[in-house]
């Protein structure tokens, strides 16, 4: 801090050095957050407790302006030098009092790191083994609703090609177990790094439902359909919904050429015929670029994984072109990560605060207000 605060220049320059102590302060905090279970607590709690010591500075700077202030404005008769050192003044004393605000949110992001702390050599398993008998109850409730909800928003009946074709009805996953799948696939892709945006692709979306579900994990979600009706069932949807990053188009799932270019891929035996669902499963891994996270909730697929060349994560989770023993590793590295789905906030204005956000949603957790229920 300076000796003396002779005028509202002193107080600027004051206020980007606290700035730039606790963007390091800070950035450090947030890398050793990034360390998940191999973080050291005591240098967490080291880096706290100067953060809060930095708090403290600041609140004796912000009295000390003040009274600097009201000296200077108390020193003069002159009503135009009033003027003035009131205009300089509130220049000045309006950004340290923006930034007051913005430290203030300390309190959350302490928590926030002490939570991180006290979790960081436990292991959260992708799916949980056993639901207690009332989540069960509600889960079944909520998805008969869904399915209800399906129904309703997709009137179409399947077409005669698509009965020629071999394809299914638009028949939904129960909606409780397909955001188990999808929120394991998040955690996965959270220990991978996966740069973001990351897409997601339904083959066989049907009326566009798990699409706009998936939009709430990733930031990019896609369906197609070998029926037309379905797919402008799904684009109504998805464009009455008002949502950003999410579409449906028409494709044959056995000619698609751009399964690479997804991150995550979905398919529930969109298909009846076992030998055309064989074809499908080989072209889909064919195209899929290594580590490629496969959704396949279906029994064949699980028979099958191996020889495709895909490690199984958990569940009905999958890696393309990835080991059994690489798969695992994933595995246990993904259940080091907490299970906050973070919200996509791409309007939300940089603070000190933001490395440290950022760093706890890459290991699955959120400050409060955004953190999902329990």
């Amino acid at each position: 801090m300076l000796d003396a605060i002779n005028g509202p220049g002193d107080v600027i320059a004051e206020l980007n050095s606290f700035r730039e102590a606790f963007r390091k302060q800070i950035t450090a905090l947030a890398n050793e957050v990034l360390k998940r279970n191999k973080m050291n607590a005591q240098s967490v709690e080291a880096m706290c407790a100067r953060v809060d010591a930095g708090l403290r500075d600041y609140a004796s700077f912000l009295t000390k302006v003040n009274g600097v202030r009201q000296a200077q404005e108390a020193s003069t008769d002159d009503r135009h030098a009033q003027i003035d050192l009131r205009r300089e003044w509130g220049a000045a004393t309006s950004r340290t009092n923006l930034f007051r605000v913005e430290l203030n949110q300390w309190t959350l992001m302490k928590k926030l790191v002490h939570e991180q702390v006290v979790a960081r050599k436990k292991r959260v398993p992708l799916y949980q083994k056993r639901r207690n008998d009332v989540a069960a109850a509600q889960s079944a409730a909520s998805d008969a609703v869904f399915d209800w909800v399906h129904a309703a928003l997709n009137r179409e009946k399947q077409s005669d090609d698509a009965i020629e074709r071999g394809c299914f009805p638009d028949i939904a996953l129960p909606n409780s177990e397909f955001h188990e799948h999808l929120h394991a696939a998040y955690r996965v892709l959270l220990v991978r790094a996966k740069a973001r945006p990351v897409r997601f692709l339904d083959v066989g979306c049907g009326g566009g439902l798990k699409v706009l579900s998936a939009l709430r994990y990733f930031s990019q979600a896609e369906g197609l359909d070998y029926q037309k009706s379905y797919v402008d069932s799904a684009s109504a949807l998805l464009e009455r919904a008002q949502v950003e990053g999410a579409s449906a188009f028409k494709a044959d799932a056995l000619t698609f050429d751009g399964y690479g270019d997804y991150d995550v891929i979905y398919f529930y035996r969109p298909i009846q015929d076992q030998d055309k669902i064989i074809e499908m499963e080989r072209r889909i891994v064919d195209q899929a670029a290594p580590g490629t996270v496969l959704i396949a909730p279906y029994l064949g697929f699980c028979d099958r994984f191996a020889s495709l060349g895909c490690g199984h994560v958990a569940g009905d989770v999958y890696l393309s072109k990835t080991s059994k023993a690489d798969a695992q590793r994933w595995r246990r590295e993904a259940e080091q990560t907490g299970p906050a789905v973070a919200l996509a906030e791409p309007d939300r204005m940089p603070t000190i605060w933001t490395p440290l956000l950022e760093a706890s949603r890459q290991s699955g957790y959120d400050i409060e207000r955004y953190a999902q229920p329990a």
